[in-house]
């Protein structure tokens, strides 16, 4: 019996270093061999054994170390590759689109501020008191009653005629005022 319990101890302590081995293998990074390619290494080595070689031949069970660039590296590089190629263009216009806003923004607080300054003139149309000035100041409009006189020939106006071309246009003058001045001037050259 004592040979027994040995040989049962023997054979389960062989059973659990092999399934220790086999556990081992599955979780190292180690690769084996394929067969076709161990059977090929083994016809080369005998041929070169013929020959003089000391070169022992490979089996499947021969593990062989992990390659240093694995093929899990090339796909995730590949695949890393190709995100990194879908999100440069979305990141591109997402920052091209932000400077546009920020652009348009600006462009909006422009106009709010033009649109303000309209609306301020807009009120000081209301005021009948501006609505008069105006009127007495752009287009020489008196009220009931009232004279308005006209001051032609000045020493200073002469001058000012004879630079003048009868053709110019003048910007300084509000329009009555430039109607007027082309009138005598077009009268000065005749």
């Amino acid at each position: 019996m004592p040979n027994r319990r040995a040989s049962s101890s023997e054979t389960k302590a062989r059973a659990a270093q092999a399934r220790r081995l086999a556990e081992r293998d599955q979780v190292s990074g180690e690769i084996r061999t394929p067969a076709g390619i161990t059977a090929r290494r083994g016809v080369r080595s005998s041929s070169s054994r013929t020959s003089g070689s000391s070169k022992t031949p490979v089996s499947a069970a021969t593990t062989v170390p992990e390659r240093t660039f694995p093929g899990r590296m090339i796909v995730l590089s590949l695949v890393v590759l190709v995100v990194i190629s879908f999100l440069v263009p979305t990141v591109n216009s997402f920052f091209q689109q932000r400077s546009e806003m920020m652009e348009l923004e600006a462009q909006i607080a422009a106009e709010q501020q033009e649109q303000a300054e309209l609306q301020s003139e807009l009120l000081r149309w209301d005021d009948p008191d501006f609505v008069r000035q105006q009127a007495r100041e752009r287009i020489n409009l008196v009220m009931p009653g009232e004279r308005r006189y006209q001051v032609m020939g000045t020493e200073d106006s002469e001058e000012e005629l004879a630079e003048l071309d009868s053709a110019e246009v003048r910007d300084d003058l509000p329009w009555a005022e430039a109607l007027w001045d082309s009138l005598v001037r077009s009268a000065a050259t005749d």
